[in-house]
């Protein structure tokens, strides 16, 4: 169980990204290289505390609601991770750390669950002494993938951010950042369909993005594209709305510039 206050967590989805790997790769070297990885899971656990009243073994039960934190996944479901594509069903977790304690006096269950790369979880931290040999590792895989991590495109949503925080005096939530890309391709598209030359873009200048879902979608997500000076395509991927909450916060500590 992960109830520290102290602590960040990114999405397995939002590594991945920023890595240029797919989440299934940079999930199963993460495993490789022991990190802990964590869940999100949806429904309730059971805390059985045994108690001894004259002489009897006494059970009370507790219901824990398993939406209040994320939870460590022990070895044995990283395991079965490492090998096998989702939905994974997982049927155990790192039990909370009273249970570690006192496991003759406590036992926590629930009922297994099947969940996918979105619903996972690493410790991101800045502390030098924690993970080193992954951080070095991860290090020189952002040199090897070079031009395959799209910088511009953070450069897009950060843009999007600080305009309509600069219009509005607050911090926009990443719905209204993706809506006001999603129109202004949009308003583009409708123009160019009037055969029209449309004028540059605000957020996206050089025209990275080539199609954008509305957040009103089911899993929006855009595709964008790298041209060479040749005209011909040096990159391409996708990037999904799910990812951009964590984006924004990391963008807000970090902000590139623009």
């Amino acid at each position: 169980m992960s109830d520290d206050p102290k602590r960040t967590y990114i999405s397995l989805s939002e590594l991945a990204e920023d890595y240029g790997k797919t989440p299934l790769n940079y999930l199963r070297k993460s495993i490789r290289l022991q990190r802990a990885i964590f869940v999100r899971l949806k429904g309730q656990g059971t805390l059985t505390i045994f108690d001894e009243i004259d002489g009897q073994a006494i059970a009370n039960f507790m219901k824990m609601d398993l939406k209040n934190q994320l939870w460590e996944l022990p070895n044995s479901e990283l395991e079965k991770m490492r090998i096998d594509t989702p939905p994974w069903h997982i049927i155990s977790v790192v039990p909370p750390d009273i249970v570690k304690k006192n496991q003759k006096h406590y036992q926590f269950q629930f009922q297994g669950e099947f969940i996918n790369e979105n619903d996972l979880f690493f410790v991101w931290t800045t502390n030098k002494t924690v993970n080193q040999k992954t951080e070095k590792t991860e290090h020189r895989a952002i040199k090897k993938i070079g031009k395959q991590s799209n910088k511009e495109l953070h450069r897009i949503f950060w843009r999007a951010f600080t305009s309509l925080r600069d219009e509005h005096g607050f911090d926009p939530k990443s719905k209204k950042v993706w809506d006001i890309i999603h129109d202004e391709v949009r308003a583009e598209q409708m123009i160019k369909d009037d055969y029209k030359i449309p004028p540059k873009r605000t957020y996206d200048p050089h025209d990275h993005i080539e199609i954008i879902d509305s957040v009103n979608v089911p899993k929006p997500k855009l595709q964008w594209l790298i041209h060479g000076s040749d005209s011909r395509i040096n990159a391409q991927g996708s990037y999904g709305f799910g990812s951009l909450p964590s984006l924004l916060w990391r963008l807000k500590n970090n902000p590139p510039k623009v």
